[in-house]
């Protein structure tokens, strides 16, 4: 595992995203080789974004932090280039994605930079939720509580339904959530 300050930088070179002179593609890697092929780009001057974010875990011994670099979107990374027919040399890419709605692209990955230079806690969330589903609070500070998703409220935010709380409503972020699977014979959510 990296230091937190030998990761590879988020973006290269340090300037706006929509100034690339050449079109953006993104680049499938294989497992856990984001960050090997951005140090390759860096090396070759390639120009790249791949977005990071600061993932703190407990650990189970003592409780203390513990911090990973890990790339927003695990298994892709998106560069600038005319052709990117030599980027298989390296030997970290599986497919190379065309980028065809390039002005689209851009404007979502500069609301993706800014947000991250922000400050904004910004957590990659494979999981959609839908009404009436139950789910599990894993991490912040109602880690461990369990309630329906009620509402889906500004499309960032789940109202839960409490009912160990006599149905209160809570607001959290859906990234602190997952899906509860359930065991043969628990009654139906309320």
């Amino acid at each position: 595992m990296k230091k937190v300050g030998e990761n590879p930088p988020a973006r290269f070179p340090d300037r706006p995203i929509a100034e690339a002179p050449q079109p953006w593609w993104v680049a499938k890697v294989k497992p856990r080789m984001e960050k090997a092929l951005a140090f390759d780009f860096l090396n070759t001057g390639t120009e790249y974004y791949l977005p990071l974010y600061t993932h703190v875990i407990r650990r189970r011994d003592n409780n203390k932090p513990r911090k990973s670099i890990l790339p927003l979107f695990p298994g892709y990374i998106a560069f600038s280039m005319t052709t990117p027919h030599n980027i298989f040399i390296t030997g970290r890419v599986v497919n190379i994605v065309e980028v065809r709605h390039q002005k689209r692209f851009v404007r979502e990955l500069t609301q993706i930079q800014s947000a991250l230079e922000k400050g904004v806690v910004v957590e990659p969330c494979d999981t959609a939720f839908e009404i009436g589903q139950t789910v599990e609070v894993h991490a912040g500070p109602l880690r461990g509580l369990v309630g329906v998703v009620a509402r889906i409220r500004d499309s960032d935010r789940l109202v839960l339904s409490v009912d160990g709380l006599g149905r209160a409503m809570v607001t959290i972020e859906p990234a602190y959530l997952r899906p509860v699977k359930r065991k043969e014979g628990d009654d139906e959510a309320r």
